[in-house]
């Protein structure tokens, strides 16, 4: 163990730490915070913060007495709305006092929409503008607003989509049909496929309460975040066993039995190496997400779900969704390090080892994109079996290459 110890010292060394340390960084700003600054917690743009709301009130699942409890809820949007009409002197000057009298006659006007005058055309667009939307019209291009919409209205259309897909998806009564049944009668789909639509479909597990926009944002941020791993991970083991040779001390290592047995050690110090690397980026990179977006909220609710239009391949949780990613970031990055080994024993300097490194991590950073992309996603090409297949054998072959070399290494003449 101490000669191991002593290997990895090699490698996590001051330098290649700054190195570490700056490429993150940067790799982070340009990368990855661009999945956490566009995630829209907190923003009632989209269902993002309606399922909070249901996770805090209801729990994991929505059932159909919560359901009609949280009917309920559109009146305490309401109330909020009125008070933002009651206070703003545009609408008070139209004599409007409440959200319900300011939807009526933006109704009234949108039905006749063809047949407006230049002064109702001119008001509805004002309407618009005092909302805080972008008006689009013929006449003059488009009119921005210099007004923030409210988040009450955003609320409303938000708890609005809710509704409207619980009840397309769950109470199936809805004008439009259920998402998963348009699936499986429009997509062509394999037998395996279809039987587990109808399983999702029969099981209640669309229940669960997550929207696509937390399985989206989640997803992206592990695709990158894999990138950045295998990157780190080159960069960390790949020159261990090259700086050897090109420093000639291998030539000392084989003057002695224990001393061939060195490349043992040293893989197991790249292995170890990778392990806690990766630990330490999951660790940091996990963490900025969890604060900073709040998906911890839904770690105990399924995957699939009435608020999503994505359906996935296992009946599990969030939580147990984001292991399993991690769970595969580690074997691509202990994968990544045995060919890394490999690549360094057959290279007699850090400049023959670089023009092997760079074409390895392109591939294995197209190969750690596919494996995480749509992941465990039915219908998006998220065929589990195929990737896990993939990982295995890929991980087989670098182990037998290993074995090889580590069998050879013992036998190997100077030269």
């Amino acid at each position: 163990m101490r000669i191991v110890t002593n290997e990895m010292r090699k490698m996590w060394n001051i330098k290649i730490l700054a190195i570490i340390a700056v490429l993150c960084a940067a790799y982070f700003l340009t990368s990855m915070n661009s999945w956490i600054e566009n995630y829209p917690r907190g923003t009632w743009f989209s269902s993002v913060d309606i399922a909070h709301h249901l996770t805090e009130n209801y729990g994991t699942t929505l059932e159909y007495e919560d359901f009609r409890d949280f009917l309920n809820h559109r009146k305490v949007v309401i109330a909020e709305l009125d008070q933002f009409v009651q206070s703003n002197a545009f609408f008070a000057g139209l004599g409007l006092y409440s959200f319900d009298a300011l939807s009526d006659l933006r109704s009234e006007l949108g039905l006749r929409y063809d047949t407006l005058n230049s002064e109702e055309l001119r008001l509805l667009w004002d309407i618009g503008l005092e909302l805080g939307y972008i008006v689009r019209t013929q006449q003059y291009g488009d009119l921005t607003s210099e007004n923030e919409t409210p988040s009450a209205y955003l609320e409303l259309r938000s708890f609005e989509t809710a509704v409207a897909w619980y009840q397309r998806n769950i109470l199936r009564d809805d004008y439009w049909p259920p998402v998963i049944d348009r699936s499986m009668a429009e997509d062509n789909l394999t037998s395996r496929e279809y039987q587990r639509l109808a399983e999702i479909r029969n099981s209640g597990e669309l229940l669960s309460i997550i929207v696509y926009a937390t399985i989206f944002h989640t997803w992206q941020y592990a695709q990158s975040l894999a990138v950045l791993v295998v990157l780190v991970t080159l960069i960390l083991v790949s020159p261990l066993v090259t700086a050897d040779k090109a420093n000639r001390v291998n030539r000392l290592q084989y003057s002695s039995k224990q001393g061939r047995g060195i490349l043992k050690k040293q893989f197991a110090a790249v292995v170890i190496s990778a392990t806690i690397m990766t630990t330490i980026l999951l660790a940091i990179f996990g963490t900025i997400f969890v604060i900073r977006t709040d998906v911890q909220a839904f770690w105990n609710n399924g995957i699939n779900s009435f608020l999503s239009h994505t359906f996935h391949w296992l009946s599990i949780t969030y939580g147990q969704w984001v292991l399993l990613m991690a769970g595969i970031v580690y074997i691509l990055s202990v994968g990544v390090a045995i060919f890394a080994f490999i690549l360094s024993r057959f290279s007699q300097n850090m400049i023959r080892l670089m023009f092997k490194v760079i074409p390895f991590f392109v591939a294995a950073q197209v190969f750690a994109g596919w494996m995480l992309v749509n992941f465990l996603d039915i219908l998006q090409g998220g065929n589990v079996i195929l990737k896990i297949s993939s990982l295995v054998f890929l991980l087989v072959v670098g182990g037998l290459m290993v074995a090889v070399v580590l069998r050879k290494e013992r036998k190997v003449e100077l030269v």
